[in-house]
């Protein structure tokens, strides 16, 4: 998995934003996003909010190196880490190898899950 701080920089880097453009946008600046970037802090909640926003992601796909499909909307994605969900898509597609294969694919790139939640979730997938 990516570290925060080489997300950082590759989001970035994505948008061709200087650090001092950057910080401009978050209203922080340049020096706390260098030290991001360095790994020697990191943004508080607020900050984290909007640097969402100005890369236009989650805060799952903030702390994770695999993009999210642009398809899939914030329901689907909550319902994804729902246990009782994720049962009953299983039971509904009769427990479909692809089905399984794409659920445990979403678990790697939710970061912030929590780990019974997550574990809970791959027993159903297995």
């Amino acid at each position: 998995m990516m570290l925060f701080k080489d997300r950082i920089k590759q989001l970035r880097g994505e948008k061709r934003l200087f650090q001092k453009e950057f910080a401009i946008k978050i209203g922080v600046s340049k020096p706390t996003v260098s030290a991001w970037e360095r790994g020697t802090r990191s943004p508080n909640s607020t900050q984290r909010k909007k640097i969402c926003e100005v890369f236009s992601i989650t805060e799952s796909e903030l702390f994770s190196s695999q993009p999210f499909p642009k398809n899939l909307s914030p329901e689907i994605l909550a319902a994804l880490q729902d246990p009782i969900a994720v049962k009953a898509l299983l039971i509904t597609y009769k427990s479909s190898q692809d089905i399984k294969g794409t659920i445990r694919t979403f678990l790697e790139t939710l970061p912030n899950l929590p780990p019974e939640k997550r574990q809970a979730l791959l027993a159903l997938c297995k």
